[in-house]
């Protein structure tokens, strides 16, 4: 809840004292009022129900007076009295009744009336005379008569006054109607005089009798407590149930209300409820014909006397309002002249000194923004200290990067650890080294790549926590790496050493412990001088390139190495190298894989440097290279335009990565580039080779002589013809041979023997065992076989 300030306290007080009085009594004035005026309103509204009640049973009385006079009417008797067939005499009695009609409408202007005789099949209204009409009456005319005989006026459906061939659309389905048959007529009892009047026009007569006609609506139910007016057309013809008019109280029906009262003579009101809208009801019931009168109202609406007296009694309060604010603002103005002063000097600007009342969503009491404006100047002390601590953070970590780097200028490289803090480790420390950690993520299950920046600054965090403040300078997060500068008041290099051996078995124990997580750390000599921080960062670097043969997780001190050596060599396993070559251009990728395997094995397995080993890995990479560019397969087909295929080499720390490397991004691809010309090579010699045959298969054709015309060796020939068809040459040849034969003895008269020597068979009989061994039967029986059918034909 939103609180004043002390001003506005004083103003409303002054504002109570002078005013609650007069707007206690206006109150009771517009209570008393409100009350009157529901009374009034409840007089009027049994007032105007008596005078609708008066003015419906006079406009039916007036309709039903009619009615007769027109049954009675010479005109009414002569037409039903003529010939079956009015077709002779329509221009003289229909002109008649129809002017009749006229002038019975010039009383009631809504009255229909018409004319019926269903025998003869036709009816006059005051429009004209209709003949071979349908009439859509949704009563017999018989039950229609008895009904109004009995009970008077019935609910017809507008259809009986609108024909097909006259549709009137009033916006009414229903109409009050009465017949009356013809008396003293020798003619069927088809024949009727029909009255009735829209059921809607009486309730439009409400909104042209009452000054306040939006506000009203007027219900009319039958005997039967059926609807016959009400101001939804449709619920007319419906049942009152049906209405859904409810006792606000009890939440009874109305119709079940009026169904207990049963009394003829019975009248009241009520609060009822339709849907959940509250509305008063006024009704009475008529002796005359049965019928209760229902007038309903919305009860939130106030009268023009309400209104009136309502706001007469807001002015006045208002007014009053007014002059006791004015004369609270001016007194309390003088008093709260201290309080603004002491809120100018905190600086507060929600409360302007030349508006001191005016309002805000967001005000406080004046003594808490006082208190408030102290603690915000506490807070923002605070604040100020946490970003100068942030700043000073930032610059102390990017003094030590550039102090890694060899940045700082030795002159100033004290002067810029005094002002980050470090005095003291100046004056004690008599040796230094540097540790790098880096996270293990390869085939790393719980982790992956870009989980890296976030792991390791928890792993910053745990080296800070782990290591005194005074033994280390602060960790940070560079290239990929966790570096911190550690130093000791010991002068021993071993014992300094063997220190942080154990320094970091702790760290990478912790950081397993904590995230999970396997990190490698590599460490420098130990250095008597902070000017050689640069060096021994970059021996760090070095010491976690041995990764590349000892694997991951290691814990690495730099070593010097002696290379005065000059009779050292590299033994490099050059015809390891040379089989692996061999199987990628035999396009073999399983041996080739097993073949990188062994001299990847063999390579890792020597006592050489980081550096060696790269030049070792850039070799066999350079090779490779060179025997693709010699095979036509350009470096960009495999290197798929990613950058420089060296400084991915280059970027591999671990011998499972090199391996995984070679295997994916180079021999892989070459092979399947490999393999895909070969299946191209293969396709097209073997379709050379058919091609021959097709073309030769009646002379000594022979494998040798097909590799002396392709230019190929006679075995690779046979290898890549099997590879192809499946079969050998010397078996296709047979097969396509023993083809034309078949094609021969079926189309030609060629004898065995002549079909023999075509073949190039030197004996008949050779040929013939040899088409029984392939067809199963002999080349006579054969041409037998497909001429018995051919003769069958014939016959």
């Amino acid at each position: 809840m939103r609180s004043f300030s002390y001003l506005h306290k004083m103003i409303v007080f002054g504002i109570l004292l002078s005013t609650l009085p007069i707007l206690l009594t206006g109150i009771a004035a517009f209570i008393y009022s409100s009350k009157q005026t529901e009374l009034y309103r409840a007089q009027a509204n049994e007032q105007l129900l008596i005078q609708m009640q008066t003015n419906v049973e006079h406009k039916l009385a007036t309709v039903s007076y009619m009615l007769d006079q027109a049954v009675r009417s010479p005109d009414t008797l002569h037409s039903l009295s003529s010939s079956p067939s009015v077709q002779g005499t329509e221009p003289l009695f229909a002109e008649k009744l129809q002017t009749e009609f006229k002038n019975m409408r010039s009383w009631e202007p809504l009255m229909d009336i018409t004319l019926v005789n269903q025998t003869q099949d036709w009816l006059i209204d005051h429009a004209g005379l209709y003949l071979n009409t349908d009439f859509p009456m949704a009563l017999p005319m018989k039950d229609l008569l008895s009904n109004t005989l009995t009970s008077g006026w019935q609910l017809t459906p507008s259809s009986v006054f609108n024909n097909n061939e006259r549709q009137v659309n009033s916006g009414c389905i229903y109409h009050i109607a009465l017949a009356r048959s013809i008396p003293d007529v020798n003619v069927s009892s088809d024949a009727a005089l029909i009255a009735g009047i829209p059921a809607c026009s009486l309730q439009k007569s409400l909104e042209e009798d009452s000054p306040d006609s939006s506000t009203a609506g007027l219900i009319i139910l039958n005997r039967e407590q059926r609807i016959m007016v009400h101001p939804d057309p449709r619920n007319i013809g419906q049942p009152m149930a049906a209405a859904g008019i409810k006792d606000s109280e009890s939440g009874t029906n109305f119709s079940e209300l009026l169904s207990i009262r049963g009394s003829a003579a019975s009248s009241g009101q009520r609060e009822v409820r339709i849907a959940d809208t509250y509305y008063s009801l006024s009704y009475t019931h008529s002796a005359l014909k049965g019928w209760t009168y229902i007038l309903i109202s919305p009860t939130n609406i106030l009268t023009h006397e309400y209104v009136q007296i309502g706001l007469h009694t807001i002015y006045i309060s208002f007014a009053l309002l007014l002059l006791s604010m004015l004369l609270s603002w001016i007194g309390s103005r003088r008093m709260h002249i201290p309080i603004r002063k002491i809120l100018a000097q905190l600086g507060d600007k929600r409360l302007p000194k030349d508006r001191p009342e005016t309002k805000s969503a967001h005000h406080i009491d004046e003594f808490e923004q006082i208190r408030a404006g102290v603690s915000q100047l506490s807070a923002s002390q605070s604040q100020l200290e946490n970003k100068l601590n942030q700043y000073k953070l930032q610059i102390r970590t990017h003094s030590l990067i550039n102090l890694l780097l060899g940045k700082i200028v030795p002159s100033t490289l004290h002067d810029i650890l005094r002002e980050n803090g470090y005095d003291s480790q100046l004056q004690e420390w008599q040796q230094i080294a540097v540790i790098a950690v880096q996270a293990d993520l390869v085939n790393h299950i719980k982790y992956h790549a870009k989980d890296r920046d976030l792991l390791l600054f928890a792993v910053q965090n745990i080296l800070e926590e782990s290591v005194h403040a005074e033994q280390q300078l602060l960790p940070v997060v560079y290239e990929q790496a966790v570096v911190t500068i550690i130093g000791t008041t010991e002068q021993d290099r071993v014992r300094f050493s063997q220190h942080l051996y154990t320094l970091t078995e702790q760290l990478q124990h912790q950081v397993s412990q904590i995230l999970s997580l396997q990190v490698s750390i590599g460490f420098s000599q130990p250095h008597a001088s902070l000017f050689q921080i640069p060096q021994a960062y970059t021996e760090a670097l070095e010491a976690l390139k041995h990764r590349m043969k000892l694997g991951a997780g290691i814990i690495f001190q730099f070593e010097t190495i002696d290379n005065r050596n000059s009779h050292w060599a590299l033994p490099y396993p050059e015809s390891l190298e040379y089989t692996l070559i061999q199987t990628i251009q035999n396009a073999d990728e399983a041996r080739a894989s097993s073949h990188l395997h062994q001299l990847l094995e063999v390579l890792f397995g020597m006592e050489c440097t980081p550096e060696e080993y790269q030049v070792a890995l850039t070799r066999l990479l350079t090779h490779i290279l060179q025997m693709i560019q010699e095979s036509g397969i350009r470096l960009g087909q495999i290197s798929k335009g990613h950058g420089s295929i060296f400084n991915e080499l280059h970027a591999l720390q671990y011998a499972a990565e090199v391996e995984h490397w070679f295997n994916d991004h180079i021999i892989l691809p070459i092979i399947l580039i490999l393999k895909e010309r070969q299946y191209a090579q293969y396709q097209h010699i073997s379709e050379k080779m058919i091609a021959i045959i097709h073309q030769e298969y009646d002379k000594d054709l022979t494998l040798e002589e097909c590799a002396s015309r392709l230019h190929y060796n006679a075995n690779y020939l046979s290898s890549v013809f099997r590879k192809e068809t499946g079969c050998a040459f010397s078996e296709y040849l047979t097969k396509y041979r023993f083809t034309m034969a078949k094609k021969w003895l079926d189309e030609s008269e060629l004898t065995v023997k002549d079909i023999a020597a075509r073949l190039r068979y030197n004996n008949p009989q050779n040929f013939i065992r040899s088409f029984r061994k392939w067809e199963g039967i002999t080349p006579g029986q054969y041409r037998e076989r497909k001429q018995k059918p051919d003769l069958s034909m014939k016959q």
